[in-house]
């Protein structure tokens, strides 16, 4: 994830605050394993409270992430705002969870990547159908790709396939509420 430029190094900085500015777009996402992401304009603002024994991070995350349209596949950009918190402390690091992040004790910085990833997809709806979110003078569905998709699914039903009987009065059912 071009791991050098998330890359924190605590040992050096006085106790208090600290603050630290990320870009992340797609590079970030294509050294990510099968990411789904592959278009990003995102900045990352930082703010790294040190205390003696205890490291706490907030994570300020604004910008837009390229994602398909689940109805129609068209792309489009979606408005991301999210934010998260970390907490890093020493220790054995086999005993990290998802909110605190368990550093050996000679460690003298950690890497945010992988943190940053997981603030960003959380923050991508599972159902991402932006004609119902976004006003439809931004976002229009791809019409020609939904009618064919239509077009599929319409000649699929009619194929003389054996119905199971379980389901025949459910599609008499669904048949009669198109009517």
């Amino acid at each position: 994830m071009g791991k050098s430029q998330y890359i924190i190094q605590f040992a050096g900085l006085p106790v208090g605050i600290h603050e630290f500015e990320f870009e992340v777009n797609e590079k970030f996402f294509k050294s990510v394993e099968n990411s789904e992401i592959e278009r990003a304009k995102l900045d990352v603002k930082a703010i790294l409270t040190k205390q003696n024994n205890l490291l706490q991070m907030h994570f300020d995350i604004r910008g837009t992430v390229g994602i398909a349209c689940d109805r129609c596949l068209k792309d489009f950009d979606f408005p991301v705002e999210a934010s998260g918190d970390l907490v890093i402390k020493h220790g054995n690091p086999e005993e990290s969870t998802d909110d605190i992040l368990v550093i050996g004790e000679k460690e003298a910085e950690f890497d945010v990547s992988h943190y940053l990833y997981e603030y960003i997809l959380l923050a991508i709806p599972v159902r991402k159908v932006p004609c119902e979110e976004i006003d439809e003078d931004q976002f229009e569905c791809d019409y020609e790709t939904l009618d064919k998709l239509n077009t599929i699914s319409t000649d699929s039903e009619n194929e003389d396939v054996p119905v199971n009987p379980l389901w025949e009065q459910l599609n008499k059912l669904k048949k009669n509420n198109k009517n």
